[in-house]
């Protein structure tokens, strides 16, 4: 089954290893290998990162973060975080109530943002819940 080629939006050529996948209330992303990444599922709040709130049915490209060496990828409900560790950035996108993208307001994003109070730290692991994010820094600090 590995050796099994998938359909996929948007992406072409070899036949891609999943390195990481996540799955959120009704969404998925997955990290693949070549630094691509893929998301499909309900899209109304933008936690696809496409730029709208159209549904995907099957995995689509996210073309949005090409070329910033994303190394992890993890969904909340409806919201979805990334983490490049060449760049130090984390980026997050979705539905924002709750102040759970971690930008300081409660605004929906359609595309991947980083936070801001997140820049250049040297992150070890991040989950997500519900409603609510945490990074654990390489130092052991709970962010």
């Amino acid at each position: 089954m590995a050796e099994e080629e998938m359909s996929l939006s948007g992406v072409s050529g070899a036949v891609r290893q999943v390195l990481f996948i996540s799955a959120g209330a009704s969404h998925s992303v997955a990290l693949l290998s070549g630094n691509i990444i893929c998301s499909w599922g309900r899209g109304e709040d933008g936690q696809l990162g496409h730029g709208d709130a159209e549904d995907r049915l099957s995995p689509t490209r996210l073309s949005a973060l090409d070329g910033h060496d994303i190394i992890s990828i993890t969904c909340g409900a409806d919201h979805t975080i990334a983490y490049s560790l060449s760049n130090a950035e984390v980026y997050s996108w979705g539905w924002g109530d709750f102040g759970r993208l971690g930008h300081g307001n409660s605004s929906d994003l359609f595309t991947p943002q980083p936070i801001k109070a997140l820049h250049g730290l040297r992150i070890k692991q991040i989950a997500c819940g519900d409603s609510h994010c945490l990074a654990v820094t390489m130092e052991g600090e709970v962010q």
